[in-house]
C-alpha cells in the first residue's frame, strides 16, 4: 500500500460519536462515547481539504444483572440497539502550530429495546411455607434521534510513519428522553471529552497499530439528580494489509475512575469497567485518498464486566471524501 492510501484509511475516523445507552454504567450504565468507534489510522487526519463522511450501522446487545434506569434500581435487564450514525469531518486548509486543523459533526438515529426482569427464586420460610419462583417483566422499545456528538477542534500532525491528533469532543442531549420510559435515546446531559490518537503505520510492510485515550467529563441529568463520574476510554488496534485488504484485532476498555454522586445515584459511586475485543477487517478501493471508499467491519465480544453491560457488538462502516 502507498504511504498516500494512508491517508484514504483514515478516511472520516477521526469523529467522536455517541450512542446513548450504548454501554451501561453509571446512570442507564451509558457512557457518552460509543465503545470501541475508534479503529484503524485513527491517529490520521488526511492532508487533503475537504468533507469526509463516515457512516457506521452499531448493533449491541448486553445484560447487566443490575443498573439504574430514571432514577430507580432496575433488575436483570437486557438491551440491543441499533445505532445509524453519520460523522462529516471537515478538514481545512489552516496549519496551526505547525498541524491540521479540522472539526467535525456526528448525528445519530437509534434504535432501541430494553427488558427488565426481576426474578424471585423459591425459597422456604421458617413454617415450610413455600414463597417465590417468579418473574415480573417490562420492556420498551423507541426509534428516535439519538444524541448528537462535535468536535469544534481536531488538530493533527505526522512525521515519517507516526500520525497523532488531539480533539475535543462534546457531547450534546439532542436525542429522546422521558423519565416515563425505558428505552431513551439520550444521556440527558452533556459531556465533554478530550482524546488523544496516535498511529503508527509502515507502508513497506503494511503493518498498521493505532492507539487512543479518551477521558470523558459528565453534567448532571437534572431530571433525575445524577451526576455520572468521569470515565476513561482505551481503544486500539493492530492490522496488516494485504493490498487493499486489511486483516487484524482490535479491542478496547471503558474504565470508571470516579464515583458517581447526587441524589439519584440510589446504588453509590457504582463505578464500572468492562473490556471488549475482536476481529476486524478492512478494505480500501483506491490508493488515492479523493477517490477511496473505505469500508470497516468489525466485532467485540466483552469481558471482565463490573456494574455494567457485558455482551457484544458488530459495527460496520464506510468512508470516503466528497
Amino acid at each position: 500500500m502507498a504511504r498516500k492510501s494512508l491517508v484514504a484509511g483514515g478516511l472520516a475516523l477521526l469523529a467522536a460519536v455517541s450512542a446513548p445507552g450504548a454501554a451501561q454504567s453509571a446512570e442507564f450504565g451509558a457512557s457518552p462515547w460509543l465503545k470501541g468507534y475508534t479503529d484503524i489510522f485513527g491517529g490520521v487526519i488526511p492532508s487533503v481539504p475537504g468533507f469526509y463522511l463516515r457512516t457506521d450501522v452499531y448493533d449491541y446487545s448486553g445484560s447487566a444483572d443490575t443498573t439504574i434506569l430514571n432514577g430507580r434500581v432496575d433488575l436483570g435487564v437486557d438491551q440491543n440497539f441499533t445505532a445509524t450514525v453519520g460523522s462529516l469531518t471537515y478538514v481545512t486548509p489552516w496549519k496551526p502550530l505547525g498541524g491540521t486543523f479540522a472539526v467535525n459533526v456526528t448525528p445519530t438515529v437509534v434504535a432501541m429495546d430494553v427488558d427488565v426482569g426481576l426474578g424471585i427464586p423459591t425459597f422456604t420460610g421458617p413454617l415450610g411455607n413455600t414463597v417465590g419462583g417468579f418473574t415480573v417483566n417490562r420492556g420498551d422499545n423507541n426509534f428516535a434521534l439519538g444524541d448528537m456528538v462535535f468536535a469544534p477542534a481536531i488538530l493533527g500532525w505526522n512525521e515519517g510513519n507516526w500520525h497523532w491528533n488531539v480533539a475535543m469532543f462534546v457531547l450534546a442531549p439532542t436525542g429522546d428522553y422521558s423519565t416515563d420510559q425505558l428505552a431513551n435515546t439520550s444521556l440527558n446531559h452533556w459531556a465533554f471529552m478530550p482524546r488523544f490518537a496516535a498511529t503508527y503505520f509502515d507502508p513497506q510492510t503494511g503493518w498498521q497499530a493505532t492507539g487512543a485515550v479518551l477521558y470523558t467529563w459528565n453534567t448532571e441529568n437534572t431530571a433525575t439528580n445524577y451526576l455520572t463520574g468521569d470515565i476513561v476510554n482505551l481503544e486500539g488496534t493492530i492490522t496488516k494489509n494485504f493490498g487493499p485488504l486489511g486483516v487484524g484485532v482490535a479491542s478496547y476498555g471503558m474504565i470508571q475512575v470516579t464515583g458517581d454522586s447526587g441524589a439519584g445515584a440510589r446504588l453509590g459511586a457504582f463505578e464500572s469497567e468492562v473490556y471488549g475485543v475482536g476481529p476486524i477487517v478492512t478494505f480500501t478501493t483506491s490508493p488515492d485518498p479523493t477517490k477511496a471508499l473505505t469500508v470497516i467491519v468489525k466485532y467485540y465480544k466483552e469481558f471482565n464486566a463490573k456494574n455494567t453491560f457485558e455482551g457484544e457488538t458488530f459495527d460496520a462502516a464506510v468512508s470516503f471524501k466528497f
